[in-house]
């Protein structure tokens, strides 16, 4: 194995925390204040049944300090836990007794006569010990961590837990510090992230559609920025610097036997190669080598270990002139998704290693990138622009399992609020547009992901009753992969406290749906490529098209 796990990462943690406590110690405290809320999201999908029984509650504390000297000291924290039934009350469908007849059978409904890919083994940890080994620290979640994901070692019930520090100038400015663990948003978009990437997000909860602000997964970090204030040029102006001192942690993609898991990621990776002389065409050819237990298709994890390189640092500078908003960023990080790489039996022998056929990394990944807001006034509009170039992203490839690749994204966004009197004369309507555009700038033809896609959002929003009805509808596609998910809900307040929600999430399409080749499906690509990349031409929403849900969540806020 080539994953290993040190103490370093967890002692500086614990001594950014006691710097945080040491800080907030330090100072006479005001009263504590406290609010949050408890929530029940029930889940129903088709075909399938429950998908999601979700209890959660979740307390937010703040105290603000007496002036220490020059500094105004404030300590915050979030506490949440939450219980997901649906791996108690829909056992045959989810859970560590769950199994789907092979791989992506929720979505991929096509022959499976040369299948290559014996079915995902869900929650390996507790059903296959040679996967659970392969895996280990990344995708060996047990079906406890499936119903209770915030109550493990990474003590991620504590969701913020920070003390700022603010000092202010004699220039009119301000210097402020805020130190411990924490989210930091870059960005404005929704579903899809461009600029928002300090932090990784789960996306077990709910696949790309709960809010970010829900998903991201804190980090213990430091925070420092000098507010400028107006200048001679710009009428504000701010210079951050983010340093993120925690150990490395990539996105959660779900596990094999959870309800939500993007790309079937979580089943690819608990799966085993079968058969590979069956493919026509394929690379590998030959006398099938393996046992009829087959091989795993990860060998080892590496994911890095705490170290001083590998901490990840960003900085930003952004600022307001006139009717425009506007920042500069740049950020070396470790790529949040996993790369594959090939492993070969031999030099130069094209088949997998018999005891797993690919490792999996986080490369290192340089980024720059901008965004410009700016509010239109002859048509009272916000028009907003985010843009990133990375260097050192590594994308999949059929031939050697992954390629670096520069990376070009941006997003470009309107916002407007819009009074349509016909349907209600007193209150205006948010409408939000995005487009999403990715380039790939290095691009191979055996690569599965497209060489340019964009996809497409819209929000319309409205408001009655003072305020206490809003119903909404949320719809994106992929132009790619010609796929899309339509998400309507309504909002009732029913007093101050008490919130009810009713919603949908309604997907189709899915352009392509291959017969365990996506060759045909590369404008006549002759590669080979097998069935287990398909899921990237299709994406988050093409290849959740057999997950239409209904929705209902109450909460109660105090």
């Amino acid at each position: 194995m080539s994953k290993k796990i040190t103490t370093t990462g967890t002692a500086l943690s614990l001594a950014v925390a006691a710097a945080v406590i040491g800080m907030a110690s330090s100072a006479q405290a005001n009263e504590m204040r406290w609010n949050g809320y408890v929530e029940n999201a029930t889940y129903h999908r088709e075909g399938t049944g429950l998908s999601k029984f979700r209890n959660t509650a979740q307390a937010t504390f703040s105290k603000d300090f007496d002036s220490q000297g020059d500094w105004n000291l404030s300590m915050r924290g979030v506490l949440r836990g939450s219980y997901d039934g649906v791996y108690d009350l829909n056992k045959g469908e989810f859970g560590k007794n769950a199994q789907e007849s092979y791989l992506g059978a929720n979505w991929h409904g096509q022959d499976t006569s040369t299948a290559i890919l014996a079915p995902g083994v869900p929650f390996p940890c507790e059903n296959d010990p040679t996967l659970c080994r392969n895996l280990d620290g990344y995708m060996d979640h047990k079906e406890r961590d499936a119903k209770f994901p915030e109550f493990n070692s990474k003590a991620d019930f504590l969701r913020e837990f920070y003390v700022d520090a603010v000092k202010d100038l004699d220039s009119g400015g301000q210097l402020a510090f805020r130190v411990g663990r924490q989210q930091v948003v870059w960005g404005k978009t929704d579903l899809f992230r461009v600029l928002d990437v300090l932090n990784p997000v789960d996306y077990s909860r709910h696949n790309i559609y709960d809010e970010l602000e829900d998903i991201r997964i804190p980090q213990w970090m430091i925070n420092a920025e000098w507010r400028m204030g107006p200048t001679s040029v710009f009428d504000d102006s701010n210079l951050s610097l983010v340093w993120n001192v925690d150990k490395f942690r990539p996105n959660n993609l779900g596990t094999c036997g959870q309800s939500y898991r993007i790309l079937d990621a979580g089943c690819f990776f608990s799966s085993r190669v079968m058969g590979l002389d069956q493919i026509p065409g394929a690379a590998f050819g030959g006398t099938n080598p393996y046992s009829a237990s087959g091989v795993p298709i990860i060998h080892s994890v590496d994911e890095p270990s705490w170290a001083l390189k590998n901490t990840q640092l960003g900085v930003k500078w952004e600022g307001v002139y006139k009717d425009l908003t506007f920042s500069l960023n740049a950020l070396t990080y470790r790529q949040q998704l996993p790369s594959l790489h090939f492993r070969e039996l031999a030099p130069g022998v094209p088949l997998p290693a018999t005891d797993g056929v690919f490792d999996i990394k986080f490369p290192r990944v340089n980024l720059v990138g901008g965004s410009v807001d700016y509010y239109a006034a002859g048509i009272d509009s916000i028009l907003r622009l985010e843009t990133t170039y990375t260097k050192g992203e590594e994308l999949p490839r059929d031939q050697n399992g992954h390629k670096e690749t520069d990376m070009f994204r941006y997003v470009l966004g309107v916002d407007k609020n819009q009074m349509i009197p016909w349907l209600n004369p007193r209150r205006a309507f948010l409408i939000s547009a995005q487009v999403f555009g990715e380039h790939i700038l290095d691009h191979e033809s055996d690569m599965p992901n497209f060489k340019d896609n964009w996809t497409g959002t819209l929000l319309f929003k409205g408001w009655w009753m003072n305020d206490r009805l809003s119903p909404q509808i949320v719809m994106a596609h992929d132009f790619r992969a010609d796929a899309s998910v339509f998400a309507p809900s309504v909002e009732w307040l029913a007093n101050d406290q008490l919130k009810f929600t009713l919603g949908a999430n309604i997907k189709r399409g899915g352009k392509e749906r291959f017969p365990w080749s996506v060759a045909e499906g590369l404008a006549g690509d002759s590669s080979g490529q097998t069935e287990p990349l398909a899921r990237f031409t299709n994406g988050p929403i093409g290849v959740a098209n057999k997950e239409n849900e209904i929705q209902f969540t109450v909460r109660y806020n105090f």
